[in-house]
């Protein structure tokens, strides 16, 4: 175990602790009166790494978005589930005998063929689309017709997935435009790699030097690290209670 460096297994943090890790380290440092030209070497590493932290935040915006895509796909499918459920509703009263639900069928019939096709638009289109629909069978012209035939509930759940929808795909982080891709497990480990190597040579020139920098930055790591290592503690305290 290296002297005076507090331990930290950096390998068990999750990819967006990982990058606070080193950002925080970044900006402990800059708080203090610390030169980094005091060593060359120091200076090279820390440069190295401020040079790399930009691109793996690029990384972990992509990892966010992509899983806000997968959520946005899934909201999509359950609002088009409800349109079908919407339109299965009515078909019961096809064939009614009762002249009221004959018209009121024909009426939400010819309503709904109007917005045909609507689960196969774009995001955006079949939102406004969505919102058109359940406003107009919302409205007093069409009233009697839904509650002639019962069919509110599939309406209002209609209306509740659309904007579940449109409320998650309104803050999504990611811009469609974004070309570049980044590999984060090579990131991290590139990153990862100089992040240690300036660790262990900072951690040893404390303990052998006699120049007051080197211990003063190791304070600097150990406190990002002291941070980390109590969240990691945390977890594995919350997981064998869970597991009681």
């Amino acid at each position: 175990m290296i002297k005076n460096l507090i331990s930290l297994d950096a390998s068990k943090l999750h990819h967006a602790e990982f990058g606070q890790l080193i950002v925080r380290f970044s900006e402990d440092f800059s708080k203090t009166s610390l030169d980094t030209g005091t060593d060359a070497d120091f200076k090279r590493m820390y440069d190295a790494l401020q040079a790399k932290i930009p691109d793996y935040n690029s990384a972990l915006d992509q990892i966010r978005a992509s899983e806000e895509s997968q959520k946005i796909a899934k909201a999509d499918h359950v609002r088009d589930a409800d349109v079908q459920a919407l339109k299965d509703s009515v078909r019961p009263y096809r064939n009614s005998r009762t002249q009221a639900e004959k018209d009121a069928y024909t009426a939400i019939k010819i309503l709904l063929d109007q917005y045909k096709g609507v689960e196969n638009t774009s995001y955006e289109e079949e939102t406004n689309k969505l919102n058109s629909l359940v406003s107009r069978l919302q409205s007093s012209e069409y009233s009697s017709h839904v509650t002639m035939l019962g069919i509110i509930k599939f309406i209002n759940e209609l209306a509740a997935s659309n904007i579940a929808f449109n409320d998650l795909f309104a803050h999504r982080s990611f811009q469609s435009s974004q070309k570049q891709t980044y590999d984060v497990k090579a990131l991290r480990k590139d990153l990862n790699n100089d992040y240690r190597q300036l660790v262990n040579y900072i951690t040893i020139l404390a303990d052998v030097k006699t120049d007051t920098f080197y211990k003063d930055v190791l304070a600097v790591i150990n406190n990002g690290r002291s941070y980390y290592a109590n969240v990691m503690l945390a977890r594995r305290n919350s997981r064998k209670d869970d597991d009681k």
